[in-house]
């Protein structure tokens, strides 16, 4: 039997489409019927962090090198509308 090589973790980089808590621009009283019932949509792009980075949360980095992350932002799941995978660094080890 020849040895197992070991499988280097893929890291994605991921388009997550989510809705934003927002103010609605107001500033005085208004009526209801003129607050507007659409969400406020956000498109943000990044390096998928694993999902046990932040419990319930879908966590996207701006950069990584080696062990350091930056710009990093956690997404509560409950305002997640879909990820979809833009592309695979298929060993990111081998790229710096």
């Amino acid at each position: 039997m020849g040895k197992k090589r070991r499988q280097e973790p893929k890291t994605s980089i991921v388009a997550v489409v989510w809705h934003d808590a927002h103010d609605d621009g107001s500033y005085a009283w208004v009526e209801k019927e003129q607050i507007d019932p659409d969400p406020y949509m956000v498109i943000s792009v990044g390096i998928l962090l694993p999902s046990d980075t932040k419990p319930n949360h879908v966590s996207v980095a701006r950069s990584i090198a080696d062990v350091h992350l930056d710009h990093i932002l956690h997404i509560p799941t409950g305002m997640v509308q879909s990820v979809t995978v833009l592309g695979v660094l298929e060993d990111f080890s081998a790229q710096g």
